[in-house]
């Protein structure tokens, strides 16, 4: 009869996932950089895989923290360097993103801008009811007398 009880956590499994971390955060640290986009996306995806993993072995670790105590202190420092590693590049890729949000943030400010300063502004109301520009286009308003003799 196999054993249905969860797997205890393994510490190479955590420094694997922390490793492939590592390379997805610096590959989507690198496409924010470069503005490629489409390619953000697609990382995003196997980033969001990874955490979950990730996440999901931190907390067999808080529930068995034997299997801590029990590694050898080479694993020890093998894990301290990846999670160091992992921390630069957490860093790194949340400061692209937030650089790449505020770029974002000022290229569609000046779109708004842009757009804003092409609407004409309403006035007032008209005879006819409805607002009038009060933009003129093709320069200062000329004054126009129609002569009603034929």
């Amino acid at each position: 009869m196999a054993d249905s009880s969860p797997k205890p956590p393994r510490i190479r499994d955590l420094i694997e996932i922390a490793g492939k971390l590592i390379v997805v955060l610096r590959e989507e640290t690198s496409a924010l950089r470069n503005f490629a986009l489409s390619r953000v996306t697609e990382i995003t995806n196997e980033k969001t895989r990874l955490v979950e993993t990730y996440v999901a072995i931190a907390q067999g670790f808080r529930k068995d923290p034997e299997t801590l105590d029990a590694i050898t202190d080479a694993v020890r420092s093998e894990l301290a360097e990846t999670l160091q590693a992992f921390d630069t590049a957490a860093r790194e890729n949340e400061a692209a993103i937030v650089t790449a949000r505020e770029a974002n943030e000022r290229v569609l400010r000046a779109i708004v801008e842009a757009a804003e300063a092409q609407r004409p502004k309403a006035q007032g109301y008209g005879r006819a009811g409805v607002a009038v520009a009060s933009g003129r286009r093709g320069g200062p308003a000329l004054s126009v007398a129609i002569d009603r003799q034929f």
